[in-house]
């Protein structure tokens, strides 16, 4: 019985076979034969090691293409901004040339291509704009030393003197007002804490350009501020004369509080030093007049 089980078994594993002539020769040829377990599709296994990812692959080739994508992605950029220069130098060396009434005429227009484009532009993109022509500004300012940070302030403020003395009275006072209302817009979306961080750093520029002054400088600034505010009072309408003595005691009242605060807060750590020292005196008292009782 085992004998004729184990003949079965070797049976079943064997593969079948049939008999044909091929070149008057008679040949067994094997017949395919699939069980019920080949029903389903097997899948091709592959080891684990074979298996590797794309972003695994670290042939030579591969790194060769890498490398050659960066160094392409440097040389467009480094071109770039060898473009963006050029153009710069052009522009500058036509504005050298050219007349200030040509000057003024392509200010203009730069000025009415500039307001045309903004006029399309919804508010985020023109939040973004400014995002992003603050941050080229601050990158640039980074790589600049003080003295060409210097040199351009000087630059731009000979810039904004020459346009201002080529301005009429009414252009200025639209300059003003326009300026105003960007800087409310500005302050409006700006929080509490940017205003305060805004505020400490107009403050620590003047300061910088204060100690930069010589004497004779500061009086002169001094004059023409009052000058200025002599004039703007002049002009100013009564309604307008109350609104700025408004705004100037509300300015002033702001200041005096910051500095009660500060004061009332050097006064409670003064108030502080002085009880702990109180203190200490007084227990160093009792122990020296306790120890003469001991003896």
């Amino acid at each position: 019985m085992t004998k004729r089980l184990k003949q079965k078994k070797y049976f079943y594993l064997q593969t079948p076979t049939k008999a044909t002539t091929k070149n008057n020769t008679l040949t067994q040829v094997r017949i395919p034969e699939f069980n019920a377990d080949h029903n389903e599709i097997q899948p091709f296994q592959v080891p684990s090691t074979v298996i590797t990812t794309t972003n695994e692959i670290t042939t030579p080739r591969t790194k060769r293409r890498l490398q050659l994508a960066e160094t392409c992605d440097s040389v467009e950029s480094t071109i770039l901004e060898h473009k963006r220069m050029q153009a710069r130098k052009r522009m500058a060396a036509k504005r050298a040339a050219a007349t200030p009434e040509e000057a003024e005429r392509q200010r203009i227009l730069a000025r009415e291509r500039s307001a045309a484009r903004r006029a399309t532009l919804t508010q985020e993109k023109a939040e973004q704009q400014r995002t992003l022509a603050r941050e080229r500004s601050a990158t640039r300012r980074a790589l600049l030393t003080p003295d060409e940070v210097e040199q351009q302030r000087a630059t731009i403020r000979e810039i904004n003197a020459a346009r201002r003395a080529t301005l009429t009275k009414e252009e200025v006072e639209q300059q003003r007002i326009l300026a105003r209302e960007r800087s409310a817009t500005r302050r409006a979306l700006l929080t509490t804490e940017e205003v305060e961080q805004q505020r400490s750093i107009d403050r620590e520029i003047h300061a910088a350009r204060r100690a930069t002054l010589t004497p004779r400088e500061v009086e002169q600034q001094r004059s023409l501020a009052v000058g200025r505010s002599m004039a703007k009072r002049a002009t100013a309408t009564p309604i307008e004369a109350e609104e700025q003595q408004v705004l100037a005691r509300e300015r002033t009242a702001a200041r005096r509080a910051a500095r009660v605060s500060e004061e009332a807060k050097q006064q409670q750590t003064v108030a502080y030093k002085t009880t702990r020292l109180q203190k200490t005196v007084k227990q160093k008292q009792t122990v020296m007049k306790r120890k003469p009782n001991q003896d």
